[in-house]
């Protein structure tokens, strides 16, 4: 009888009534949500626990360093000051590239190197820079002073367009001959004072040429005074237009008479600039055709005389030529005799590179220019005139000049031309 209650209670207590179930809620699913709201509420309150415990430890913690400090307060030291943080550097770009160029302790050997290599190189670059400024610099000035001093020479001096015809002297004067006195042109007073060596003055027309001309007496071969000196004497790499220290032109003492007779070929010398100035034109009458019937006509002023010359050939020496092709133009200055005379200008004109229809005649006075040239290292463009006769035509002989069919060149040429001078060709000499 007691077994039967207590089963009962026990089918009462886990059978669900009526009221507690819905026929949309099914048994497991019921269950299943209650276990999980238990399970969360007991996570929350182990949670709480947890933190409660640890703020309790870092509160004793706290309290314990608090008395620490109080009972040994020399175990806590304020601790040092931060240093200030160093101030932010800007960055240069260019700067540190620089830097980083110059070799290091702990650079590569190939690093040193390829470093080593690249400054010099720098070097020599900036070097180059300001040469070629300091060239640039002087060609203007030298090209700006002398416009300057030509500008006045020439606004002095009387225009000359013709040589003036010779007159027939009287009895008198054929019977009792006297020497001539020479005066100072216009304008050659204001050059003296400049430089007592200056010369004259040299003018191809409608040409860069125009220049005073200096003179060293006695001038060393090879260290030529105004070969790196300008008029006033300062060091210039365009140098200035001399005489051949051994040639006399026009030297007249203070009686107004010559000092010495005039050198039966002026020799002239200037260099051959890039940009035209000194005598850089004259290549123009080796590469132009037309060059020499445009410009046949020099005119050189001495400080006393003016004088025009009449250009009859030009050629290209070999400085250096010891071959039997060697000619030392710049050695014949005066002429022992009318053989050594024609012996001269007949080498000329078998070298000129046209052929002139001017006339050579003994006691002519020569002017030759000299200036380097590009043909070869040791080229020399050599310009020969004779000065124009008393009443004689400007024109006559310069007007249909011709290329010279068989020019007569130094051996070097040949080295690397086909051509050849044929020595049996037909040649009109001069005399």
């Amino acid at each position: 009888m007691q077994e039967e209650e207590n089963t009962a209670a026990v089918d009462s207590t886990d059978s669900p009534s009526e009221e507690q179930s819905t026929p949309d809620t099914p048994q497991g699913e019921q269950n299943t949500e209650e276990k999980i709201s238990v399970l969360r509420s007991s996570l929350f309150h182990i949670a709480q626990e947890e933190e409660a415990e640890q703020v309790s430890l870092r509160v004793a913690y706290q309290i314990r360093q608090v008395k620490e400090r109080k009972e040994h307060p020399e175990k806590f030291q304020p601790p040092a000051p931060e240093a200030a943080p160093p101030p932010k550097r800007k960055k240069h770009a260019l700067g540190s590239w620089a830097m980083g160029m110059l070799p290091h302790r702990g650079d590569s050997g190939g690093e040193i190197v390829r470093k080593s290599v690249f400054l010099l190189s720098s070097l020599v670059f900036l070097v180059c820079m300001v040469l070629i400024a300091l060239y640039l610099i002087d060609l203007y000035r030298s090209k700006a002073f002398y416009s300057d001093v030509g500008s006045s020479y020439h606004a002095q001096m009387p225009k000359t367009t013709t040589v003036p015809v010779a007159t027939e002297l009287t009895e008198e004067e054929t019977e009792v001959p006297t020497e001539k006195h020479y005066t100072l042109l216009p304008g050659a007073a204001d050059l003296l004072a400049i430089n007592p060596e200056i010369n004259g003055w040299i003018t191809i027309a409608d040409t860069p040429v125009d220049y005073p001309l200096l003179h060293h007496p006695n001038d060393v071969e090879g260290e030529e005074y105004y070969l790196y000196r300008n008029m006033q004497g300062e060091d210039s790499k365009p140098g200035s237009i001399f005489l051949d220290g051994r040639c006399s032109f026009d030297e007249v003492g203070r009686d107004g008479i010559l000092s010495e007779p005039n050198s039966d070929n002026l020799i002239v010398y200037g260099h051959n600039m890039r940009d035209n100035s000194m005598f850089g034109s004259l290549k123009s009458y080796q590469i132009d055709e037309n060059y020499y019937q445009q410009h046949p006509i020099i005119q050189l002023n001495s400080n006393y005389e003016t004088y025009q010359y009449k250009i009859f050939g030009y050629f290209i020496a070999d400085a250096s030529d010891n071959t039997d092709t060697r000619f030392d133009y710049w050695n014949k200055i005066n002429f022992a005799d009318e053989t050594e005379f024609y012996d001269y200008v007949n080498e000329v004109k078998r070298r000129s590179l046209r052929l002139t229809g001017v006339d050579v005649k003994y006691g002519d006075a020569l002017l030759t220019l000299s200036t380097c040239n590009s043909s070869f290292d040791t080229a020399r463009l050599v310009i020969v005139a004779r000065r124009v006769r008393d009443g004689e035509d400007l024109t006559e002989g310069t007007v249909g000049s011709v290329a010279n069919p068989n020019t007569k060149w130094p051996n070097i040429y040949y080295l690397w031309n086909s051509d050849h001078y044929d020595p049996d060709a037909g040649f009109v000499p001069y005399g």
